[in-house]
């Protein structure tokens, strides 16, 4: 079941990770504090994007723990949610996408929504990775492409927050 254990990015998502994270200056700055702050963005980034990734297991990993992850279920099992119940591509019904979002979730069924979430978590720090790190050279890059990426999620997303919106009433009620 997820959130119910350290989380593992392996492979190229690990080292993408560390770098998200590193420090880009010489005040330790970085575009995120921690791990979590990576994996609690990136499943909306990459089901927005439509960006899902294949679990790398080769080469080192780095941790999410479980003591941070505690403090944020709130926030990961909203996020898991709200993609389930988003995510008409894989389930039309809407009755349906609400019985994985609230139902099923740690039971057998949830197995392969579960690793759909997990394969939107490696996508998306796969668009972090190639906006925010990739193209950057200097201190003005990381700042740059930081907010050139938020400019361009408000473009592409901003406008259609209202969808977002009624579908938590909906859920709600």
């Amino acid at each position: 079941m997820i959130f119910h254990d350290d989380y593992q990015f392996r492979g190229s998502h690990a080292e993408k990770v560390n770098r998200l994270t590193a420090a880009f200056n010489k005040n330790n700055n970085s575009l995120f504090n921690r791990n979590l702050d990576v994996y609690i963005l990136a499943p909306i980034v990459g089901f927005l994007y439509n960006r899902t990734a294949e679990l790398d297991t080769s080469g080192k990993s780095t941790n999410v723990l479980y003591a941070a992850m505690s403090k944020e279920t709130n926030t990961l099992w909203f996020n898991y949610r709200l993609i389930m119940l988003l995510d008409k591509q894989h389930e039309p019904d809407f009755e349906k996408r609400v019985d994985k979002a609230f139902r099923y979730y740690g039971k057998e069924q949830a197995k392969p929504d579960e690793e759909r979430y997990e394969s939107f978590v490696r996508g998306g720090v796969d668009v972090l990775y190639e906006k925010l790190i990739e193209p950057s050279h200097t201190e003005e890059d990381y700042l740059k492409n930081l907010y050139d990426f938020m400019e361009e999620f408000e473009e592409r997303y901003g406008q259609n927050s209202e969808e977002i919106v009624d579908l938590c009433r909906l859920a709600r009620s």
